[in-house]
């Protein structure tokens, strides 16, 4: 009867650091997957900016203050109509929100945008059924709830710095 071979014996004597060999590659890979894992990231965006910066829109995903304007007023209210259409008043032109600000509304000569308290400023209240003075705007129509409220978080954070 033979006796079965036995794995050859490391003499650690000779060599004490051959006994950890045999665990470094796992290590090693494991090392490496970990700082792979940490250091790996996406190139895309937030998907929800708001609950990194504090605050919250009022804007439906995709609109803004300036493309709700550009979508119901400026028919009127361009560069181009200016003087023919819109009491002459021009939101096209640069400088908005800040310019409501600065400019009287043609039908009561108070400001467009009051800076105490922008959100009860009559370029919002135009868009109210009973503005007070003048139409409703837009002419011939009215702007839904979220619009509103976006053209108001709009002009709220366009005021300008004291």
């Amino acid at each position: 009867m033979s006796l079965p071979l036995l794995p050859p014996v490391l003499d650690l004597s000779a060599n004490p650091s051959a006994a950890r060999r045999p665990y470094r590659a796992p290590l090693a890979t494991l090392f490496a997957a970990a700082l792979l894992a940490t250091t790996a990231g996406c190139a895309g965006g937030l998907d929800e900016p708001e609950r990194f910066t504090g605050g919250t829109s009022s804007c439906a995903p995709g609109t803004t203050g300036a493309s709700i304007i550009q979508a119901q007023c400026l028919s009127c209210h361009s560069t181009e109509a200016k003087g023919s259409a819109g009491g002459g008043f021009d939101l096209q032109a640069s400088g908005l929100p800040g310019r409501l600000y600065t400019t009287n509304a043609a039908c009561n000569s108070k400001p467009l945008a009051d800076s105490a308290n922008p959100s009860e400023s009559f370029f919002l209240k135009k868009l109210t059924p009973s503005p007070g003075c003048g139409a409703q705007m837009p002419l011939g129509g009215s702007m839904n709830a979220a619009d509103t409220a976006c053209l108001t978080q709009w002009l709220v954070a366009g005021k300008p710095s004291p």
